[in-house]
């Protein structure tokens, strides 16, 4: 049997593209702020370490993914930040960056 590493991509923000992904998005439940965010999501990337998850930070940045979104045929949603993470996660795990 081969080793298995268990690993999700968790989409990250960084401060200053917040709101813009906050527009990007509608559709998705947001915190009112970053700061609100980033701890939520410090969290729950603690408690997948904990349960023996390799939690990766998917950096994404509003551009970057509505152009990947466009080369990969996906409507610009939450489904598909979470495809982002987790090929961002598969990525890094493979050695791919």
């Amino acid at each position: 049997m081969q080793n298995q590493v268990q690993a999700v991509g968790h989409p990250w923000f960084e401060a200053d593209d917040y709101e813009s992904f906050k527009a990007l998005l509608p559709e998705r439940r947001w915190h009112p702020t970053f700061a609100e965010w980033e701890a939520a999501a410090e969290q729950n990337l603690k408690r997948l370490k904990d349960q023996g998850v390799r939690a990766i930070k998917a950096k994404v940045r509003p551009a970057e993914f509505a152009a990947w979104c466009r080369e990969t045929g996906r409507d610009v949603d939450t489904q598909a930040l979470t495809a982002f993470g987790a090929e961002a996660a598969y990525r890094e795990i493979t050695g791919q960056h």
